[in-house]
């Protein structure tokens, strides 16, 4: 009886040892093994082990129309204290994993009451189409649960207004027509310069949109405050500001009473802040609950914009749509982004549905569907962020080998750029000492520096014309009935289709 005893202790520990053995090889021979595609991979567990995860165990499915269910322990959280996601991590497991299976499956971590469905139908950009706890934008859906737990309200600073010009817009409702602006010098993009006055005027809908106090405005524009101050000094006499960035640029910015004031390269741009319109709140939450039924985008669009026709950017595509609307806080993304819905900015104030309004959703913490939140950002200071960034880019002298031929141009005072789609080249002064301007022009074949203030460019079976940019005017020098491609500019010389022209720049 006492040899039978010793007889299998001795089988088990023969067992036991070749077991460890066995995991021994097989863990020196994966630690030496190398991995240049998914077929080096053996397995789903060596898989997923090889890129930090824990596997557990395979199962056939518990849940009808999935072929496996795979538990393992996600190699970190889906989102950081910091609110960063690390949906690149969890999509790339999902991706590799998804290259071994030939059905669609599950991805389990119970300890952190995970479960990923996926299907292996791939959407039209040939990513892996999956939902992590029956969400589909599930990193969305955690980034927005983020900014509603960590929402900032914007403080109301106060200052007085001295700028005539600026109360003078106020009392008449930022209605354009009715603001005495003064004479206008130029337009370009959006903007209508008023370079004698000191600003510059965008208008949406018949309403002053934005205001900036340009370099040689005279006076003060709040009190203590004119243009030409560094933020610093800014800082100084209105204390920390409500907004600030930390890019190239750095914007900070005020919200007052009655208005949004920003500063930046000495310059003060200014936004109205909407009253809250309870009726057409209303019939807004009427739309977006409509769509979240009907899913008709292009109904919501085109009621959407009837009712309100101030988005400051429509921007349409082939097969993605994107509007915005700073000053009512949200903006509307459909197409080829996975962000499709409506995304709601700090300063939305009212119903996103007929059912749920923005303090419900921060009161309860519910969000409903295709509705993402990002409230740690106010969309006008994002918006004025957009415009004060492309100053800085359309004002900086560039390598003029990094674009076509003609398209662009430059001189020591001024950066030249052609939009193919209206037909326009507008003039950027590089150190703001001279009013921005833009020229309209049909079949233009390019553009060339002749002098610092000079330039020329050639219109197809038309011309050759000059633009003076300190007079702001264009002049056609010769008439060409021809293609009209200028080739080069030397010496006050154009030349352009196998012929010169000399051109005189006194």
């Amino acid at each position: 009886m006492k040899k039978k005893k010793k007889l299998i202790i001795i089988i088990l520990i023969i067992i036991i040892l070749f077991i460890a053995l066995g995991n021994l090889f097989a863990y020196l021979k994966n630690k030496n093994k190398e991995y240049n595609s998914i077929d080096d991979f053996d397995s789903v567990k060596e898989l997923v082990q090889y890129y930090g995860c824990k596997y557990i165990r395979t199962k056939n499915s518990s849940e009808e129309g999935f072929s496996k269910d795979i538990y393992i322990s996600f190699m970190t959280n889906p989102i950081d204290e910091e609110g960063n996601t690390n949906q690149n991590l969890y999509e790339n497991i999902i991706r590799l994993v998804s290259m071994k299976m030939q059905e669609d499956y599950r991805i389990i971590d119970e300890g952190r009451n995970l479960i990923v469905r996926v299907y292996m139908n791939y959407n039209e950009d040939e990513t892996i189409n999956y939902t992590i706890n029956d969400i589909n934008n599930y990193f969305e859906h955690l980034k927005s649960l983020y900014t509603l737990n960590n929402k900032k309200e914007d403080n109301i600073s106060k200052v007085n207004v001295t700028s005539k010009e600026l109360q003078s817009i106020i009392d008449n409702n930022w209605i354009r027509k009715n603001s005495n602006l003064g004479q206008k010098t130029s337009s370009y993009e959006k903007y209508d310069v008023y370079w004698n006055n000191g600003y510059k005027v965008r208008t949406i809908n018949n309403k002053i949109y934005n205001i900036v106090f340009i370099k040689n405005y005279q006076g003060e524009v709040f009190q203590g405050i004119t243009v030409g101050m560094s933020n610093e000094e800014v800082r100084n006499v209105l204390g920390n500001p409500t907004y600030e960035n930390s890019s190239e640029m750095e914007v900070i910015g005020y919200k007052l009473e009655k208005i949004y004031a920003f500063f930046s390269d000495g310059e003060i741009s200014i936004y109205r802040i909407d009253e809250y319109n309870e009726e057409e709140n209303k019939k807004f939450a009427d739309l977006v609950t409509k769509l979240f039924e009907d899913k008709d985008y292009n109904t919501f669009l085109t009621n959407l914009t009837e009712l309100y026709p101030d988005y400051s950017t429509y921007t349409q595509e082939t097969d993605y749509v994107n509007i915005q609307y700073p000053l009512k806080g949200f903006e509307v993304s459909f197409g080829k982004n996975k962000r499709n819905g409506i995304t709601i900015y700090n300063n939305f104030v009212g119903n996103i549905t007929n059912e749920i309004s923005i303090d419900d959703i921060e009161n309860n913490k519910v969000l409903p569907a295709n509705t993402y939140l990002n409230l740690e950002t106010n969309l006008v200071f994002y918006d004025e962020l957009e415009r004060a960034n492309e100053e800085l880019l359309n004002r900086e002298p560039f390598d003029t080998e990094d674009f076509e031929k003609g398209k662009f141009a430059q001189s020591d005072e001024y950066t030249v750029y052609f939009n193919e789609i209206y037909n326009v080249y507008t003039f950027y002064s590089i150190y703001k000492n001279n009013p921005d301007f833009e020229i309209r022009t049909q079949n233009a074949t390019g553009i060339y520096k002749l002098t610092n203030n000079l330039f020329v460019y050639g219109v197809a079976n038309d011309g050759i014309y000059v633009v003076d940019c300190y007079k702001m005017q264009n002049a056609k020098i010769v008439d060409v009935n021809g293609e009209c491609i200028i080739d080069r500019v030397e010496n006050n010389t154009i030349y352009y289709d196998n012929t010169m022209v000399k051109v005189s720049t006194n």
